[in-house]
């Protein structure tokens, strides 16, 4: 069965948010398909030119979490 990938599979693909079968599935596809390999290569290089962001809340965020966690 031919399938055609969008790139909204194709980032899930690289973001690694897909499960085992689709993963195999896409790889097997862009050995045959070269569109589907150019379009993973243009988005695979965006991703690795985006920032590396790393966020954490603030201490006063997590004490409020727990604060109600613990009323409930």
């Amino acid at each position: 069965m031919i399938h055609t990938y969008t790139e909204n599979q194709v980032i899930q693909f690289i973001f690694r948010e897909v499960d085992l079968f689709t993963r195999l599935e896409m790889e097997f596809a862009m050995e045959d398909d070269s569109t589907l390999l150019e379009t993973y290569h243009e988005l695979l290089e965006v991703k690795q030119s985006l920032p590396d962001v790393r966020f954490s809340p603030s201490a006063k965020s997590i004490n409020r979490i727990l604060e109600y966690s613990r009323s409930l």
